[in-house]
């Protein structure tokens, strides 16, 4: 199993070099393709005559295909430099489901976590939430600050027993397989019969994937989740964090649970979630 190709999405905002650099790196690490997908907001009409918004929208439209023009030859530039195999496609959208459909042909897809200080960022409040919920791959979401890793060396897998945790777990194979030191930390409040799997099967699963795995039994922890998986993460000194990205029902719309949402929020290392 390997990744084979990736789609970085990015925007106009100052982090988004770094995050193409990022992820062009490990693009060439797993000799996958890049699909490289730029966002522009969408020019919102807010009265008519349609007229009175011609001179606007003329002008709107030209400083974004500048905008979409250089990002453009920024990201061809590096990839060159990179040796990726790569496309690009600029959307005049910050809707979600434009990324949703083209990544669905992805094996994985890699965001930067939301900089409320940046103004220039083109995703809006809910885009993140909405891709890893709806997207159905496997997403890795880039911390917008502090020094990133060359390599996945050291990475912790979160366990809960849970169906997103399995299914995280198997997407980050590639990974973990290349990782030298894999950590699962099994964290429960109580014990839960219903969704607990044996720490020997967990181990057992991951060795007949190649990959040498230390079991961290964590049972009967009451502070909040998203700290102390932070906080263990960074003691272990961690390049990557796995974990299931929970969400739950509100009426008839899906929403992040709070573990995940104050994980997306928190960050300090890469975060790998399926959902």
């Amino acid at each position: 199993m390997s990744y084979r190709s990736m789609t970085v999405c990015l925007d106009n905002s100052a982090g988004s070099s770094r995050l193409l650099e990022f992820a062009l790196t490990l693009a060439a690490q797993n000799d996958a393709h890049l699909t490289g997908l730029h966002l522009t907001y969408d020019p919102i009409i807010l009265s008519d005559p349609y007229a009175v918004w011609t001179p606007m929208l003329l002008e709107w439209e030209e400083s974004a295909q500048k905008k979409q023009d250089h990002a453009r030859l920024a990201f061809d530039t590096a990839a060159t430099k990179a040796g990726v195999n790569v496309d690009f496609s600029g959307y005049r959208s910050s809707d979600s489901k434009e990324v949703i459909a083209h990544a669905r042909a992805s094996d994985l897809t890699i965001i930067a976590q939301r900089n409320v200080a940046d103004n220039e960022s083109n995703l809006d409040n809910n885009f993140r939430e909405n891709v890893v919920l709806k997207l159905g791959r496997p997403v890795l979401f880039v911390p917008y600050t502090g020094a990133l890793p060359k390599k996945f060396d050291t990475i912790i897998v979160a366990w809960n027993g849970g169906r997103e945790a399995a299914r995280a777990m198997a997407d980050a194979l590639p990974f973990l397989q290349a990782a030298q030191q894999v950590k699962v930390l099994s964290i429960s409040e109580k014990t839960d019969e219903e969704n607990d799997l044996p720490d020997i099967d967990i181990a057992a699963y991951l060795a007949k994937h190649g990959v040498k795995v230390e079991i961290e039994r964590n049972e009967n922890v009451h502070i909040d989740p998203a700290d102390w998986l932070l906080s263990r993460a960074a003691d272990c000194d961690a390049d990557l964090l796995v974990m299931g990205a929970y969400g739950h029902h509100r009426l008839t719309e899906l929403v992040l649970g709070g573990v995940t949402k104050s994980i997306l929020r928190q960050m300090t290392l890469p975060v790998l979630m399926s959902h």
